[in-house]
């Protein structure tokens, strides 16, 4: 027994060193960056102190911000060994940048960065290239109700809409407006034919015949929505400050309604879910369907609201509703078609990892990144569920995420940057991560409770 009790001590004992020995070895990291822009794009200083760094832990979703030196250099020290993501951002006033270049602008200056899946195991630095962008259009989405509402108690996803802001001085048209759901890889799987952040490289498709970059000067779109003309291009004017609404489906989902099984659609909390009988745009799928597969019976939740108009269907694949991933792995974006952008004429190609092509190989269409008007990221707000981006950084150098995530009932906002005589001026840097806040549920009724600041 005197034996065994020696041998089991010095056993634990050799544990305990074992123990001591793992945790000895695993030391902290020190991340150093150096920021910089392109010389040849600015004859003057950036002021690199006024950036905005931001890295967060993926296992943990621990934040970590830290500003630069008048040089741009960054240094966070003494962090845990892990994955990480890195978002940077720079915003200088246009009278900042008039100061600066000796140059009078009427343009606010918008420098970002962003990186997922960045290994810092050991003690790391890098030089990061900011990207300047500057928003091209004025039409801006304002809110983007993707989460849905409780799957039991709230009406799933049949409630879903987006808001779309005319955030100018001007009258803007919402004829022609394409709404975009943008087409990617949604997991972080490993393979072929894919980009180092796990997305896919399109250049790799079958039939890709384009001089320039494949990746980054294109979107591939999931959807395309278009709001009608009547020829004019002027049949629905949205005053500065104002707003439209997108529906999935444009009824009262506080009340029951009746499918298109004739089932009747109870709703348990009406108090988790709104109001889109209002709404000015609904997404009517089914006779998008009847041209793709002539005699498909109605999906039961598409239900047709004749009193609100439906935008037509341009392209439409994995979905008989407009059904936005309530788990954050859709992107979206904004343009106008015209006699010279024609979304029914836009090349198509299957995805980079198919390796033959059939009649029923699903090729999604190729949209100019030159002709967005606006993009919006959307991902997980838990950082180890983020799915590699969708929209390259210079369209959208960050993302939003609802906080209490899927059916929830919350909705992404963009927030209010300042007000002139009465016009909310929307927030618009090309960041999503600075652009959008939460509301802790959706709203479609376009009043001030529809906004933050």
């Amino acid at each position: 027994m005197k034996y065994r009790l020696i041998t089991l001590f010095f056993l634990a004992l050799a544990f305990l060193q074992s123990c001591k020995k793992d945790i000895d070895t695993i030391q902290p990291v020190s991340i150093s960056l150096q920021l910089e822009v392109d010389q040849t794009l600015f004859n003057y200083k950036i002021p690199f102190e006024k950036a905005n760094v931001e890295i967060i832990n993926k296992t943990n979703n621990e934040k970590y911000t830290a500003k630069a030196n008048a040089d741009g250099l960054v240094n966070f020290n003494s962090l845990s060994p892990g994955t990480y993501s890195l978002n940077v951002s720079l915003e200088l006033d246009a009278e900042e940048v008039s100061s600066l270049s000796g140059q009078v602008t009427s343009q606010d200056l918008h420098l970002n960065y962003s990186a997922d899946n960045l290994n810092f195991t050991t003690n790391y630095s890098s030089n990061i290239r900011l990207i300047s962008s500057t928003p091209v259009g004025n039409w801006v989405f304002k809110q983007i109700y993707y989460a849905g509402s409780n799957t039991s108690k709230g009406a799933v996803t049949r409630d879903l809409f987006v808001e779309i802001y005319n955030n100018s001085d001007q009258v803007l048209y919402a004829d022609s407006l394409v709404f975009t759901i943008v087409y990617g890889k949604t997991n972080n799987n490993t393979g072929e034919f894919l980009l180092p952040n796990l997305q896919f490289d399109w250049s790799k498709s079958l039939g890709m015949n384009v001089s320039n970059n494949a990746n980054e000067d294109y979107v591939y779109a999931k959807a395309m929505f278009m709001i009608p003309s009547d020829g004019s291009g002027k049949k629905y004017p949205v005053q500065p400050g104002n707003s439209i609404i997108i529906a999935e489906t444009a009824i009262d989902h506080t009340k029951p309604y009746t499918l298109n099984s004739d089932k009747v659609q109870e709703i348990e909390d009406p108090t988790l879910t709104v109001d889109l009988s209002k709404a000015d745009f609904e997404v009517y799928l089914y006779p998008y369907e009847q041209k793709i597969q002539p005699g498909r019976t109605k999906f039961a939740s598409d239900i047709d609201n004749p009193s609100v108009m439906d935008v037509e269907t341009i392209f439409a694949t994995g979905m008989r509703d407009m059904v936005l991933n309530p788990q954050g792995k859709d992107s979206y974006a904004l343009f106008k078609a015209s006699s010279a952008v024609d979304p029914n004429n836009f090349p198509k190609y299957p995805e980079p990892t198919t390796k033959t092509v059939t009649t029923e190989t699903t090729r999604y269409p190729q949209i100019p990144t030159d002709i967005l008007m606006d993009a919006v990221e959307i991902s997980s707000v838990l950082e180890k569920d983020k799915t590699p981006r969708r929209l390259h950084i210079s369209l959208d150098a960050g993302s939003a995420a609802t906080l209490s995530g899927p059916y929830s009932s919350q909705s992404v906002v963009r927030r209010t940057k300042q007000t002139v005589n009465g016009r909310r001026i929307l927030q618009d840097t090309n960041n999503s991560s600075k652009d959008f806040g939460v509301l802790t549920k959706a709203d479609p009724s376009k009043t001030a409770s529809s906004f933050i600041d």
